[in-house]
């Protein structure tokens, strides 16, 4: 399940009889049941919340990243150690999306903006639409961060526009990601994203880096990511394509 790092047993069985309610709801109308959606959420979540107020301001700006230097080793990305700062990277990322979902479908009405915390640091500004069609939740996000970390070990700052779905299962769907973000912790640098889909599992679990070819042969792929770190800027293949002996 997507929120299984985030919620505690008797919140994700919650969260899980929740979403079986959903088919008995199937008529209601889609304000209606993105409201119920938002209380499942919520129901996963604790320890630190997310303030659901408005953000003041037109929040246009690109984000920041202000939380370098002592936050980690800061180990410039190059092609020989990319696969291990992606892996890092598409984690924080689809966990950052999965909030973002989560800030979008509870923000109070009338406004277009909200702000979301990081589980350890910082905050993101979360703009955009989600629809309800059939049973999936797609959402159209744009969120801007600001020295954000979910854990204290990897940092970020900038703005991601996230094009994905949840289903009424709670799993999240394949995303299409943009835009770019500086990085810091583990590995220093830029990323950016350009129209780059992320693969996920049956579980919507990120399908990992280091997975075997069985596995990555069957991915759809599509879109691109550029490293910018240490002078070296390079397009990187997180799933690169299957060599002709694993076909």
């Amino acid at each position: 399940m997507i929120f299984q790092n985030h919620c505690s047993p008797s919140g994700l069985n919650t969260f899980t009889a929740s979403l079986k309610k959903i088919r008995i709801l199937s008529r209601i109308k889609s304000s209606s049941l993105l409201l119920v959606l938002g209380v499942i959420f919520l129901a996963c979540s604790e320890g630190r919340q997310d303030p659901l107020g408005p953000v003041q301001g037109n929040g246009l700006t690109e984000g920041r990243l202000t939380m370098t230097g002592s936050y980690g080793p800061n180990v410039v990305v190059t092609r020989s150690n990319a696969d291990s700062a992606s892996q890092i990277i598409i984690e924080a990322v689809l966990t950052a999306f999965q909030k973002a979902v989560n800030a979008a479908v509870n923000r109070p009405s009338l406004t277009e903006w909200v702000r979301m915390t990081g589980g350890y640091q910082g905050y993101a500004v979360v703009d955009g639409s989600t629809e309800l069609v059939e049973t999936d939740l797609n959402c159209n996000l744009k969120v801007i961060f600001y020295d954000y970390s979910n854990d204290g070990l990897f940092y970020f700052g900038g703005s991601l526009q996230y094009l994905g779905s949840i289903d009424q299962q709670g799993v999240t769907g394949n995303i299409r990601i943009n835009d770019e973000i500086k990085f810091a912790g583990p590995y220093t640098g830029f990323i950016r994203f350009n129209n780059f889909l992320l693969a996920v599992d049956e579980q919507g679990n990120p399908v990992s880096v280091f997975a075997p070819p069985e596995v990555t042969n069957r991915i759809i792929r599509s879109g691109s990511v550029t490293f910018n770190s240490g002078g070296n800027k390079f397009i990187y293949d997180p799933y690169p394509p299957p060599r002709p002996e694993n076909l």
